[in-house]
């Protein structure tokens, strides 16, 4: 059937599909014997059967806390209605005690969360439409916890989509960073849910919550239940049974359904999609681009992607079996990277490079295997092309330098506020998001930096970049941050290309770390995130070693001063996996294609500022980020307007002086304010003044509803720093 289509932007809007669709928005799903969740659907019809009936469908299910009657109605529409209008129901729901399902929200992946999944799989097996099959769908927190109900393998899971989601929830999310707390990003997302958790059932019928319920009692319980979630996440600073629930790197093979993954270098998460593409045991394909945390069809920095159409052809090839020629795609589709100084912003519209298509790939060495004693498949295979660089005085070569012509050991100590330069650890992917790092001489310059001679011919590499060093603290703590450049040829300008964290305390476990002997050499060995680039000759590689990396992760408790020994039993090495030469290059992705949105008025922009700075008389540096969300006017009348602002102060060499303050505001009311009008406010600050044993945490939280206080409470939390 011919598409009828209007541009939407970089985006083309779909007006005809093979199905109309029905959209049903008051779906209340029974869970418990007095737990409903509220569920809109969107429903195909085919106008070619005497009834709907006779047509069974298979389900795609988002399953987010995200409230789908407001804050996701915007993008649930234009991609969900999409699928339905191909023959497939869409039902987008809210987690327990979020938007207007009833009961009380506990806690990220919970099992509470997962038992709720397996029921709501449950239900749409017995509703007549439905012929059984359901494939959970969703980003983020929807790509979790649908890889983690497969790893529960339910009999009606027929496939899962993920999108920039991760195998191991300690080493690879928000939380910690090779065993270091993510100091920018884990207070920021618990502050974030804190605010989400706080908003009231939307006023208007919405399935879930009974009709005749009084909403501001359900809305009171629920904040009189609230818990910040960082007070769960750092309690569990190392690899406990808390984070082995939900990753299902603990084994691999628990997933017995088709899946469909998909990351971006800019994100988070794109690690995890070498590590899932090498372990996963069903069919699987993935594709990981240049994007941040959005859809393919809508990301920065592009180039932006069909996607829907790529989802569609998935599904009609796995789940409604037609011929469609799906199974001939590569099973890896990426794209690699043409590092350049003229992406050196913080915000990139476009990244240079080219689609590359793989069926193979080697296996890598597992980090969540090495750094836990957990057993490792005697047949793996390590990617045997690799070249290998020693670390010698200030230089990486390709031999080995005789012990004779360098001095047996260099000490470093960077300064704390190392990584400013970094960007952020999670792109957010946005056209207003600034976060891509920037020139990284800045950083360089405070740390140990190892250069090679310009390279003769093009480099291109794929996989996992590592470390392996030989190193001492001088105290019992210590981090490194291993960060992998290129230098520009002509310029000298200094571009990221991958980066890896560790805490040395956590070098053999993640789950039983040892605080270090003072001044005793250790074999560390530090993985680096995965990459698919091509280096061109003449540049120059750069590995720089730094002690401290903020305001990306929390700072050792003390100033450690690392010890790089040359000259010990063995070599100080860097090994950088190359792509083999067995892909193909095309871009066939069509064009972004999306179903029309619900009608949104925009009444102001969104925007992002980010400011550093340096007061020189206390030695205090700053980073200071305001974000205004914009405010935007739904079709029932709603109207959301939020922004927060976030500041990180260090002050040189004094670690304890790491301080996070966040604040965000939410206005959500109805335009003529009738029936709801509420102002919440919270202020977090995170620091560890107090004590260098400590974490310390405050959250405040203000609720005005009609211009009358309706709520408020205090959180001073209190956390033992664990090292061992």
């Amino acid at each position: 059937m011919q598409s009828s289509c209007e541009k939407e932007f970089h985006r083309i809007i779909r007006t005809e599909f093979p199905y109309k669709v029905e959209k049903l928005t008051q779906i209340s799903i029974p869970i418990d014997h007095d737990i409903k969740l509220a569920a809109t659907i969107w429903m195909p019809q085919n106008n070619n059967i005497q009834s709907v009936d006779e047509e069974k469908f298979a389900t795609i299910l988002e399953y987010i806390p995200y409230r789908k009657s407001d804050w996701t109605s915007r993008r649930d529409e234009i991609r969900l209605k999409y699928f339905s209008g191909f023959g497939y129901v869409s039902i987008r729901v809210d987690i327990r005690g979020t938007g207007n399902s009833q009961g009380i929200f506990d806690d990220e992946y919970s099992e509470q969360e997962l038992s709720d999944g397996l029921k709501i799989l449950e239900w749409i097996q017995n509703q007549k439409w439905s012929n059984g099959k359901v494939v959970i769908y969703g980003k983020s927190w929807a790509g979790f916890n649908g890889l983690q109900i497969g790893y529960l393998q339910p009999k009606n899971l027929f496939g899962i989509i993920s999108a920039y989601s991760t195998d191991d929830r300690y080493n690879n999310d928000i939380h910690y960073y090779g065993g270091c707390l993510i100091a920018q990003e884990a207070l920021s997302w618990s502050t974030q849910m804190l605010l989400w958790l706080s908003i009231p059932p939307h006023p208007l019928y919405q399935g879930g919550i009974d009709k005749d319920s009084n909403l501001f009692n359900i809305w009171k319980e629920r904040l009189n239940e609230l818990i910040p979630l960082d007070a769960y996440w750092i309690k569990h600073q190392n690899r406990d049974e808390y984070w082995r629930h939900g990753s299902i790197c603990e084994d691999y093979s628990k997933i017995l359904c088709p899946v469909l993954l998909i990351g971006g270098f800019a994100d988070l998460y794109n690690s995890s999609i070498f590590r899932l593409m090498n372990q996963l045991k069903y069919e699987k394909r993935a594709i990981l681009g240049p994007w941040g945390h959005q859809w393919p069809d809508d990301a920065y920095p592009g180039p932006q992607i069909g996607f829907l159409q790529e989802v569609i052809q998935w599904l009609d090839y796995h789940i409604k079996h037609i011929d469609n020629g799906y199974e001939k795609k590569e099973f890896l589709s990426i794209f690699k990277l043409n590092p350049n100084i003229d992406e050196l912003h913080s915000f990139v519209k476009q990244r240079k490079g080219q689609w590359i298509h793989l069926n193979s790939l080697p296996s890598y060495p597992n980090e969540h295997f090495q750094r836990n004693h957990l057993s490792i498949n005697q047949y793996q295979q390590i990617n045997e092309k690799q070249i290998i660089y020693y670390l010698s005085f200030g230089s990486l070569t390709i031999e080995s330098v005789s012990k004779d012509q360098i001095p047996d050991k260099i000490s470093f100590l960077s300064p704390l506020e190392t990584g400013l330069s970094s960007g952020n650890l999670l792109g957010w992917g946005g056209v207003e998001n600034i976060d891509n790092s920037i020139d990284q001489r800045e950083d360089d310059g405070r740390s140990l930096c190892f250069d090679s001679l310009p390279l003769n011919h093009n480099y291109e590499l794929f996989g996992f970049p590592s470390v392996k060093l030989n190193l001492s603290s001088n105290t019992n703590y210590g981090l490194i941050c291993v960060r992998l450049c290129m230098i520009d040829e002509k310029s000298s300008s200094s571009i990221l290309i991958s980066r890896g964290i560790l805490n040395l305390t956590h070098h053999k476990s993640h789950e039983h770390p040892e605080q270090l002997n003072i001044d005793e050499i250790y074999n560390v060995e530090i993985t680096l995130s995965g990459v698919c680039v091509c280096l061109p000759a003449g540049c120059r590689l750069r590995l720089a070693l730094s002690t401290s990396y903020w305001p990306i992760v929390w700072p050792s408790p003390q100033l450690s001063t690392l010890t790089i020994h040359f000259n010990h039993l063995s070599p100080c090495i860097l090994i950088l996996p190359c792509l083999n030469d067995k892909y193909l290059t095309r871009d066939d992705f069509a064009f972004p294609e999306i179903s029309q949105g619900i009608p949104i008025k925009y009444l102001r922009d969104s925007s992002v500022t980010r400011f550093r700075i340096l007061d020189e008389l206390n030695e205090i540096i700053t980073l200071k980020i305001y974000t205004d969300d914009g405010s935007i006017e739904y079709p029932d009348g709603l109207i959301w307007d939020e922004t927060s602002e976030s500041i990180y102060k260090i002050k040189k060499n004094d670690p304890q002086s790491a301080r996070i303050e966040i604040k965000r505001y939410l206005k959500y009311y109805f335009q003529d304010q009738s029936l709801i009008k509420v102002d919440i406010e919270t202020k977090s600050i995170m620091f560890s003044q107090e004590s260098p044993s400590t974490f310390n945490i405050i959250h405040q939280l203000n609720i005005n509803n009609k211009d009358q206080l309706v709520f408020e409470k205090n959180w001073n939390l209190t956390f033992p720093r664990s090292y061992i």
